[in-house]
């Protein structure tokens, strides 16, 4: 699936306009995920569980309520709003709050957002919830994914020259490990070469972001020839590059970050000098509880 000087999902046009962001609580990882992309004229809708700012993560009590805060730039438009729904007419007028949905539209011209959640009580602010102190960032492309600040640098001294390397299939996906294992990133490329000494030494650098663009993991991936082909140029990586959480059922539980962006850079050395196809290939892949839940699933 290659755009250009990015490889992007094709059909952009037809892509939903309406986001989601979820705010779990999770142990060991943010818990945050994205679901669709954030797009300017479109809108998001926030999903935010109380437990992430409530003591000792119990349900939130009559008196408490939590706003979600969101500022969008380059112009700075803010909008403030409770993710908790009460009751009654008033904070602590009766039982304890519902969670709220939050459904906000993005300006157009927006390109990045940012989130961060207060709780308030009686008495005044009870905490806050940002990311170590900094905003929950999220970048906004009306066209195309996003590219990450901390994206795959081009290595330095290298050549762009098609006829030396080139990608003819790729693509990443999720998928289960197995029951009560994690959920990992798949990365699947199948590129050419144009010259016999490259055989031992065709490689990508690999990167791996999670929802907010930040990088969760760096890599490389070394490609073989396939076990089977008629073509001696091809070479091929069909494997993992990051397993995201799992455990559970008496294996034990970890918890990573969600991956939701994974990138690469496609290399080969032939006589001493190195050639790429020049191009910053990126995908976007499901959360990892849309994979558990699989198709049709609640």
């Amino acid at each position: 699936m290659q755009a250009g000087r990015q490889s992007i999902d094709q059909g952009d046009e037809s892509l939903p306009t309406t986001a989601t962001l979820r705010f779990r609580r999770s142990h060991g990882s943010l818990g945050v995920s994205r679901h669709g992309r954030i797009r300017p004229g479109g809108r998001l809708l926030v999903e935010y569980d109380a437990a992430r700012l409530t003591q000792g993560g119990n349900a939130p009590t009559s008196s408490t309520d939590i706003l979600c805060h969101v500022r969008f730039e380059p112009a700075g438009q803010t909008h403030s709003e409770s993710v908790l729904e009460h009751t009654g007419p008033l904070v602590s007028a009766s039982g304890p709050p519902r969670p709220a949905l939050l459904d906000i539209a993005v300006p157009a011209g927006t390109t990045e957002v940012e989130l961060w959640f207060e709780r308030r009580e009686p008495a005044g602010i009870g905490a806050w919830d940002s990311r170590y102190g900094q905003n929950y960032t999220f970048d906004v492309s009306g066209e195309g994914l996003p590219i990450p600040k901390r994206s795959v640098a081009a290595r330095p001294d290298t050549l762009i020259d098609l006829s030396k390397i080139r990608v003819v299939e790729d693509a990443a996906t999720k998928e289960e490990a197995g029951r009560g294992m994690s959920v990992r990133t798949l990365l699947v490329v199948r590129a050419l070469t144009g010259d016999p000494a490259a055989a031992a030494d065709t490689w990508a650098d690999v990167h791996v972001f999670d929802a907010a663009g930040d990088l969760i993991h760096a890599g490389s991936v070394a490609f073989r020839p396939p076990e089977r082909t008629a073509d001696p140029a091809l070479r091929v990586w069909e494997d993992e590059v990051y397993q995201g959480s799992g455990g559970g059922s008496g294996t034990g539980v970890w918890s990573r970050p969600d991956a939701h962006m994974v990138q690469y850079r496609l290399y080969c050395r032939v006589r001493g000098q190195v050639f790429t196809d020049g191009v910053l290939h990126q995908f976007d892949v499901l959360a990892d509880e849309d994979v558990r839940r699989g198709p049709g699933g609640a």
